[in-house]
């Protein structure tokens, strides 16, 4: 059967989303084709636009309905849901997505429902259709969050000499970036501490944090999309155990990880927990290609990537997927259904490149470099940022130098910068590697990996090391499903 709609030149692109996603989820979702009409020519006006949908009669019905929600905002996969009787729990946080994800099977049970958990939302479906029952479970959940959901402050002993270290925690960091947690240091008459304010459920995970990285002891923990484990069939679940019981052997971290739940947690040494919760990436990047992805990014990038105030980091949360900020690392964790995925990484690749092009940094090969560079009273490094319309760091300690401006300005500074370094009389003897021709006296190495001209311009450092491979570390494989494993089945 085919049918028709006339709907608004402006409400086109909001009916196909963000890469057609929104068309995949209502055809599958109803069974329908739905297409629609070509891009408005150039000065042609504004107005209906004929949309065209082939599918059964019922399935017409639903689809319909399903674009009259879209059109006004909801996602089709919610619409569907109440459509088939669900009941809706919407914008639901991590912290109460986490506790809810521990405590569903029991409120199944106990209210003979069955529960969806999507990235910031939950369906509710009754087994044998009465409504009454999916709200009655609505309510138990929303007494059950009642106490994860209070705001609350707690102040955490810390000795004076670990407050810094601790308070920069990248566990923490993380967790406050996921819940909105503030940490502060106080002082109090026992000594000093860490101020913890926010949800009393994010509290609680936080002074567990604290109080293990006070005792110097390592813990992590990775954030997980709800349900990412339910479509996985027995043998692969079980394959999946046996590599993170290999994983724990072979880096000496306990690892914990439940079919319903939304993390992963590590607990063991600072470098076992670090070690171990790199290479969980790495394995559930294998079983969930689509779901499950690591972006790496260069140091100097986080705060950009983060955005002024975290804002970028909160947009990409907001995104449907969980996207997990390692600052020390300088990685980016993501997971979530594989449109989600998608719009995440695009958005930070879209970023990364304008980083790229307004920033550059380069390791010099002796602190006379640097300080040539930063000149008699730091007269040089003035005219070279007035001149340039840059902003330059130079830190002599680590030999870093980072310029940051428009293109164009970055290129300059740049060359200038190479120049400088290359009339400096006490460069360091420079060397090739692997297989690269030797420098001439020294050189300094930019941070893409390329080698820098020695003084006679002769030489070059050689590439940066390339990365381990996956797995290498700890040599883990999998248990019987040779890699890469299959791919999971597609998403509605």
């Amino acid at each position: 059967v085919e049918d028709t709609l006339e709907i608004d030149d402006r409400d086109i692109g909001r009916l196909i989303g963000r890469r057609g996603s929104n068309i995949r989820d209502l055809q599958a979702g109803t069974g329908c084709k739905v297409v629609t009409p070509p891009r408005k020519q150039d000065g042609e006006e504004p107005g209906l636009r004929t949309v065209k949908l082939l599918g059964t009669p019922e399935g017409l019905r639903r689809c319909k309905e399903v674009i009259a929600g879209v059109l006004m905002g909801e996602e089709p996969n919610d619409v569907l849901a109440e459509l088939d009787g669900a009941v809706l729990m919407k914008n639901v946080d991590t912290m109460c997505m986490g506790h809810l994800a521990k405590i569903k099977q029991q409120i199944e049970k106990d209210k003979g429902v069955t529960i969806e958990l999507d990235a910031r939302s939950a369906r509710i479906w009754s087994k044998d259709g009465d409504r009454n029952k999916a709200l009655d479970a609505k309510e138990a959940i929303e007494d059950a969050l009642d106490d994860v959901t209070t705001v609350d402050t707690l102040t955490v002993p810390v000795p004076g000499d670990m407050v810094n270290k601790v308070i920069n925690d990248s566990a923490l960091r993380q967790l406050q970036d996921a819940t909105g947690l503030t940490a502060n240091v106080a002082k109090t008459d026992d000594g000093t501490g860490i101020r913890l304010t926010g949800l009393f459920g994010a509290i609680q995970e936080a002074k567990k944090i604290i109080e293990k990285r006070s005792q110097g002891e390592g813990v992590e923990f990775l954030a997980l999309m709800p349900g990412l484990f339910t479509r996985m069939a027995p043998r692969a679940w079980q394959d999946l155990q046996n590599d993170i019981g290999h994983l724990m052997r072979v880096s000496g971290a306990k690892v914990t990880i439940s079919d319903g739940s939304n993390r992963a947690d590590f607990e063991g040494t600072q470098g076992q927990v670090k070690h171990a919760k790199s290479e969980l990436q790495k394995i559930l990047g294998f079983y969930f290609p689509q779901e499950c992805q690591t972006i790496e990014f260069p140091h100097e990038s986080v705060d950009w990537i983060a955005g002024e105030d975290d804002r970028e980091l909160m947009r990409l949360q907001s995104q449907g997927a969980t996207a997990s900020l390692d600052r020390a690392a300088a990685t980016l964790w993501i997971c979530g259904n594989p449109r989600s995925v998608e719009v995440v990484r695009n958005r930070v690749q879209n970023s990364l490149k304008r980083w790229n092009s307004e920033n550059f940094s380069m390791t010099m090969q002796s602190k006379g470099q640097c300080l040539a560079i930063i000149g008699s009273v730091g007269s040089t490094i003035r005219e070279l940022q007035t001149s340039t319309g840059t902003r330059i760091n130079v830190d002599p300690n680590s030999l870093r130098v980072v310029i940051t401006g428009k293109e164009d300005s970055v290129r300059e500074a740049k060359s200038r910068i190479m120049a400088i370094a290359r009339r400096t009389g006490d460069f360091s003897q420079g060397g090739g590697a692997d297989g690269h021709k030797g420098g001439g006296r020294g050189g300094y190495r930019d941070d893409a990996g390329k080698g820098g001209v020695g003084k006679d311009g002769s030489g070059y450092g050689g590439p940066a090391p390339e990365k381990s491979t996956p797995g290498d570390e700890w040599g883990w494989a999998p248990s019987t499903t040779p890699w890469p494993a299959p791919a999971p089945a597609p998403w509605p």
